[in-house]
């Protein structure tokens, strides 16, 4: 017989603990009728997680068919080395194009995609395109696979920045459209070379990537955009204008109509992002790119720990109320899917509600309502500053 004592299973799971950080994983979606050699067209979608990745596939710099791409792909990497991108090779649609390939390439990731690139040169950019994109991602959401999207379209043939339609005047909260180009080096070629709008879109992919959700890509210190020092030193609008030649009174409009774009700063030698908008009104809470992000993991957390209590018993009081115990393990998972944002900065506060009154018994729904306060951004800082004849 055995000495008597005392056995302690050490559980470890108790806590948990989400998952690692899934905010880095990217898409692109391409639409090119030529294929890379890795790729055919019953095998369209491949993952890469370094610009060498990409090349081994055949996508290689200087191509006449894959040259952009190739350049993408390496802004990318250049702003987060550690990305892991889902590549997706597309035929040029033959009419207006719906952009269903987004949801073919989330769908194929199984939803672990958190931003998505779409490039698509094929026609003018056009305000319809943005809903079409906001069309894609409002059905993911309602699978439970959301992601945010930038858009890199044609503004070649804009003459006349002041005409770029107003992006406000949509409801698109997922897309952001991204008119940034290189006015100097590797995109300037590849601009000159191709007639068509290049963009930075690989470069604001790989920043929103490296970002934390709460974070904007406009952050100057964490997000300068030159490359080798070259790359986007000269900031360009994909139309092959100068930024620095551009009236400060249009800069400013295209910038009220919801576009990001490239900026210089007066007495720095980098370049910035000039906002992380999406094309929907100022006065909506999903309108830059970080509020969208922030909302989308909390939602995916609290999946996490909620979906497995479907199903479950909600034990009630003899009043019909919801108990006491039942109220508090609602609470302690929600707290559990939130928690670890707020430590890690991603929230500034949140609060869980439930109220214990609602019929769960006859209705079997229990409702959780929860306010979440974001971290803000620093888009404007204020100075005072002025003489005085003493302190």
């Amino acid at each position: 017989m055995a000495i008597n004592k005392v056995d302690f299973n050490i559980n470890t799971a108790g806590l948990g603990t989400p998952p690692a950080s899934k905010d880095h994983i990217s898409g692109l979606v391409y639409y090119n009728n030529t294929l890379p050699s890795g790729f055919s067209a019953s095998d369209r979608i491949k993952t890469v997680y370094s610009l060498a990745g990409a090349e081994a596939l055949g996508i290689i710099q200087g191509s006449a068919a894959h040259g952009v791409e190739w350049y993408h792909i390496r802004e990318f990497f250049e702003k987060q080395p550690e990305g892991q991108l889902w590549l997706g090779y597309f035929a040029v649609p033959a009419g207006t194009p719906d952009f269903i390939e987004i949801k073919t390439l989330q769908d194929t990731a199984n939803g672990i995609i958190r931003q998505v690139g779409v490039y698509y040169k094929e026609a003018a950019l056009a305000s319809s395109q943005v809903t079409a994109i906001q069309l894609v991602l409002t059905t993911l959401k309602g699978e439970n696979k959301p992601l945010s999207a930038l858009y890199g379209g044609d503004i070649s043939g804009v003459t006349d920045l002041s005409t770029l339609s107003d992006l406000r005047a949509l409801t698109a909260p997922g897309v952001s459209v991204c008119i940034g180009q290189d006015g100097g080096a590797k995109g300037a070629a590849l601009y000159a070379s191709k007639g068509y709008s290049i963009t930075d879109l690989g470069a604001k992919l790989g920043a929103v990537s490296a970002a934390n959700v709460n974070e904007s890509i406009c952050y100057y210190e964490k997000f300068p955009m030159v490359t080798d020092g070259i790359e986007f030193d000269v900031a360009n609008f994909a139309n092959g204008d100068a930024v620095n030649l551009t009236s400060t009174a249009l800069v400013n409009a295209i910038d009220d109509k919801g576009y990001i774009f490239l900026l210089k700063e007066v007495g720095f030698s980098n370049t910035f992002n000039s906002d992380s908008y999406t094309a929907a009104p100022i006065t909506n809470d999903l309108a830059t790119i970080e509020n969208n992000r922030t909302i989308d993991k909390a939602t995916r957390n609290l999946r996490t720990f909620i979906v497995p209590k479907l199903g479950s018993p909600l034990r009630v009081n003899a009043d019909g109320t919801l108990r006491e115990d039942t109220v508090k393990t609602f609470k302690a998972l929600c707290d559990k899917a939130l928690l670890t944002m707020e430590a890690n900065g991603e929230l500034s506060a949140y609060e869980i509600i439930i109220n214990a009154a609602q019929n769960v018994v006859s209705t079997s729904k229990l409702e959780i309502t929860i306010k979440l306060v974001p971290v803000g951004v620093a888009r404007e800082i204020v100075i005072n500053l002025g003489f005085v004849p003493n302190l």
